[in-house]
């Protein structure tokens, strides 16, 4: 039974972070990003930086689109 339960810790300890949405909205939102005009001159940190909030807040959420962009820009571009 210890084997068990240090091995069950050893798993649980070693997991790697799970997102809500898939990886590919995330590519989706970014390679978009990058594409627009508008966004040529912002690091593509702070593009990734915008995906991940705006995806967290319209699936976690549930919040509307434009509202979740708006004001992730807001605290990502300024």
């Amino acid at each position: 039974m210890k084997e068990f339960l240090i091995i069950s810790i050893f798993i649980f300890s070693f997991t790697g972070i799970a997102y809500s949405y898939p990886e590919s909205q995330m590519d989706d939102c970014i390679s978009s990003a990058l594409s627009n005009p508008a966004t040529k001159s912002i690091s593509k940190i702070s593009i990734t930086n915008y995906c991940d909030c705006a995806l967290k807040a319209i699936i976690d959420q549930s919040k509307d689109i434009r509202e979740s962009g708006y004001e992730c820009a807001q605290k990502n571009f300024n």
